[in-house]
């Protein structure tokens, strides 16, 4: 009886450090999950974590090609514009928009962190930035990444404009039938409905839109 209750007593105590670390347990890590007008309302574009294995320092990608090494997967292609504000009156030229996201299989190259120079060419994919054109226009090509512990399909976004506070953020991918759904996962809790985003499945490749507003 003692072994069951000390197990008992330590597993609260786990419980316990896990909320002072991380918030309630099923909250995303900052602790806010959003009402239902919150989720519909879609002003200025939410931050959220930047999560695991930022490494800065990637190079452009040409022509928006986030795979240029052709790892395998569905192809998809992501546009849409900054604008600074609500509405389309003041688009952002020249802002850098960084995306990582996983392979098909859930696995990030690399699985790790800092500056690109800590790793060799080969090691990094599906890491880099684009910038917006002169209307404030971007455009990229990718695979839809995978799903792993805890988390949905999901692409990490940092938006630097000169002199201002860089965005971060994520756009979600969920598909019908995944292990876990945009309601489900813990970083969308945190972010409203528009963050996930719908595909276009009759174009070729897939294709989707979302506008930054800083």
């Amino acid at each position: 009886m003692k072994r069951y209750v000390l197990i008992g007593v330590a597993a609260l105590l786990l419980a316990g450090v896990a909320i002072l670390l991380n918030g309630p347990l099923g909250a995303p890590p900052d602790g806010k999950i959003l009402t239902a007008a919150e989720k519909s309302n879609c002003g200025k574009t939410a931050e959220v974590t930047e999560g695991p294995y930022y490494v800065s320092g990637t190079a452009e990608f040409k022509d928006g090609n986030v795979n240029p090494t052709n790892l395998p997967g569905d192809p998809l292609q992501i546009s849409g514009h900054v604008y600074e504000g609500l509405d389309n009156s003041k688009p952002v030229a020249g802002a850098m928009i960084e995306i990582w996201h996983t392979d098909a299989t859930g696995n990030y190259h690399p699985n790790g962190n800092g500056p690109s120079t800590n790793y060799k060419p080969e090691d990094i994919a599906l890491r880099g930035f684009v910038k917006t054109d002169a209307t404030g226009a971007y455009k990229f090509t990718t695979i839809y990444p995978g799903e792993y512990t805890g988390r949905t399909r999901h692409i990490h976004i940092k938006v630097t404009d000169a002199g201002k506070p860089t965005l971060t953020t994520q756009l979600i991918l969920a598909k019908p039938g995944d292990q876990i759904s945009f309601d489900d996962d813990t970083i969308s809790k945190g972010l409203p409905m528009c963050h996930l985003l719908k595909f276009d499945e009759t174009t070729k490749p897939q294709s989707a839109s979302f506008d930054f507003r800083l």
